[in-house]
């Protein structure tokens, strides 16, 4: 008998958690027909289709703040969404859910509890203090065998379950040494949002001497979600007539980031609230990049001070400010161990090969190599 299993996702981009989802779903389709669904078309979906996973989509269930804004209909939607998965299900012997805001998917999952069906919730987020207990006790109805992006992700639920470490394809070798002369470029990629730390990061940058800021090159690459397009406006702002002028670019998301990678000498990852894994720092470690990281959540089971890169102290723009004053410079022997570990540090632990045996093994229970 043929299994099916249905991989439900919230996004249709190429973000970090767009290409873990992606990577899970190309290891369970080289064993299983596999069906996913996402929101809506995207840059995701061709490459879903090439892994051999058809797709369909629909766009209600999942939790957006902004939804709240019009109580009563996302009432209907997040209802009309738990009929649409609980429908859906029927046909699949298993089904992987990406992310906990699939708030209708792991309710739909609940009503199958005492079946044979078989639910993976991949949690990727780190909810507030508040708000995990809404998560927690979502996660324990739908009856879902969970799967944890980090040791820091599954200590804040504290919930029974497997750690799967991300895993990305490697792009290229360690950058070679650079001249004497030119500027030290630093990237900030991702998603821009409130916690993301894109404001934390130029309060930082502000901070430092003029001889200091002078010496580097920052990229900010990223874009927000629809309806919160003004924190790019306030980002925008806050360096047009500043002194970080002509130091800082902002630069749309790229489904490609790979341009972006080459062209670093650093990546920072400044988040003000813990990150449940941290994708950008292993992407940067399989160019032999790097990372600046804020010391909390996953990222410290990635990045160790003084071998990878430099961890500092969570909101500490003083902190921050001190690591970008001190950073070796790419020419430096300094940097080429830096980079050398960051390397080494992603085939050890952070492959693609062993993120998707990982997922394999743990959904399906069986090895890519069977």
């Amino acid at each position: 008998m043929t299994v099916k299993i249905l991989c439900l996702h919230q996004g249709s981009e190429l973000y970090g958690s767009d290409r873990s989802f992606l990577s899970a779903v190309e290891a369970l389709a080289r064993h299983v027909t596999t069906h996913s669904i996402v929101p809506s078309p995207g840059d995701l979906v061709p490459l879903l289709e090439k892994s051999g996973s058809t797709v369909s989509y629909y766009p209600f269930g999942v939790l957006r703040k902004k939804s709240f804004r019009r109580p009563l209909r996302y009432l209907w939607e997040m209802l009309s969404a738990v009929k649409h998965y609980y429908l859906s299900y029927k046909i699949h012997d298993i089904v992987y859910i990406n992310t906990t805001v699939m708030f209708s998917a792991l309710i739909s999952a609940s009503l199958y509890r005492g079946t044979k069906k078989t639910f993976f919730c991949h949690v990727r987020e780190i909810p507030g203090s508040k708000s995990i207990f809404i998560f927690k006790a979502l996660l324990r109805l739908s009856g879902a065998k969970l799967i944890f992006n980090s040791h820091a992700t599954k200590n804040a639920f504290n919930l029974k379950g497997d750690v799967i470490y991300n895993g990305v394809e490697e792009i290229s070798s360690p950058p070679m040494a650079a001249q004497t002369t030119r500027k030290t470029k630093i990237l900030l990629i991702g998603r821009i949002n409130t916690w993301k730390g894109q404001a934390f990061f130029l309060d930082s940058l502000s901070s430092l001497a003029p001889e200091h800021l002078s010496s580097l090159d920052v990229r900010i690459v990223g874009s927000a979600f629809e309806g919160y397009e003004y924190l790019e406006a306030e980002l925008y702002q806050r360096i047009k007539g500043s002194e970080l002028n002509g130091i800082v670019s902002l630069i749309p998301f790229s489904a490609d980031p790979t341009e972006h990678y080459l062209w670093a000498d650093y990546v920072v990852v400044p988040s003000i609230k813990p990150e449940p894994f941290g994708r950008v720092a292993i992407e940067a470690f399989s160019m032999g990049l790097p990372v600046i990281a804020a010391g909390h959540g996953g990222l410290v089971e990635i990045v160790c001070q003084d071998k990878n890169g430099f961890v500092f102290e969570p909101n500490s723009s003083t902190a921050l400010s001190q690591v970008l004053k001190n950073l070796p410079p790419p020419s430096s022997s300094n940097y080429q161990a830096l980079s050398v570990d960051a390397l080494s540090t992603y085939r050890a632990k952070f492959s693609l090969t062993q993120y998707a045996e990982n997922i394999a093994k743990t959904v399906l229970g069986r090895t890519n190599k069977d």
